[in-house]
């Protein structure tokens, strides 16, 4: 290798640095001071805005009953209930304890999920009918734990981050009519769901406006990993082919509901440093 070679990208590298060394220096050839730091460590901010959680209703129950008078056959019965989506309000509060590191308690409220349960009939795997019923409204609530971590400069006013952590997702059942409340003569029924512990991940920007302001506007999106509990119970007739009366179905189930929500918020936050 030549001196020559060696010479080209030292020099290149050495115009480079003074380059930038200008670029930083004042009309005076001081240097330029550094914009204080806007999500240093010590930073605390509480956030408030809307939410939109979109739940997956991936929940599918198959109950079986054998029969046999007049004829005999395997009468089966498949549930599923579906969860629509809301929009609400989200609280939260973050603290930066070190330079890109934050832990954040996050909290939905409120969001009501307007459920609906579809019961198919099949006879020896025919189908034979079906009845669709409008459940009710289930609230549920999202409080989350997160370890966030942001990776730009303390100093810059979009602050992009990551998170995880741990979700308690609890679901109230004051709402919730019972599964046909008017025309079985056997009973109501009910539905009902239980609630679950699961994990969280998160990604969202913050963007303070201002170096001197402590006005924050706050986008996010967050996945979590929901599984509680759901109980169905009634009690129903199907209208079997070959019988002279109805069937009696008793359906009795308990199962996860995958809900998997990813929900969306948007808000606004005030920060401030102890």
């Amino acid at each position: 290798m030549t001196l020559k070679s060696l010479l080209i990208p030292l020099a290149a590298v050495g115009f480079a640095g003074l380059a930038a060394e200008s670029a930083m220096a004042g009309p005076s050839g001081y240097p330029m001071q550094q914009p204080p730091p806007v999500w240093g460590a010590g930073t605390f901010v509480v956030r408030i805005g809307a939410t939109y959680a979109d739940p997956d209703d991936d929940f599918r129950e198959r109950t079986t009953t054998f029969i046999d008078d007049p004829v005999e056959g395997r009468l089966d019965v498949v549930n599923r209930v579906d969860l629509n989506d809301d929009t609400n309000w989200f609280i939260n509060a973050t603290w930066v304890f070190m330079d890109h590191w934050a832990v954040e308690l996050y909290h939905a409220n409120d969001l009501n999920f307007s459920a609906h349960l579809t019961s198919e009939a099949f006879f020896e795997r025919e189908f034979i009918g079906e009845l669709r019923e409008r459940l009710g409204d289930f609230d549920t609530y999202f409080t989350s734990l997160f370890v966030d971590w942001y990776f730009l400069d303390p100093t810059c006013l979009w602050q992009p981050y990551v998170g995880l952590g741990v979700n308690y997702t609890d679901i109230s059942n004051d709402f919730v009519r019972p599964v046909f409340p008017t025309n079985n003569r056997f009973g109501a029924g009910n539905v009902s769901f239980g609630s679950d512990f699961s994990w969280t991940a998160q990604a969202g920007v913050d963007l303070v406006l201002g170096h001197h302001s402590n006005w924050v506007v706050s986008a996010s999106v967050m996945y979590i990993d929901a599984s509680p509990d759901v109980h169905i119970g009634f009690d129903a007739e199907a209208f079997v082919p070959g019988f002279d009366d109805p069937a009696i179905v008793s359906v009795r189930t308990r199962d996860e509901v995958d809900m998997d929500s990813w929900v969306f918020n948007l808000g606004f936050g005030y920060k401030f440093s102890f």
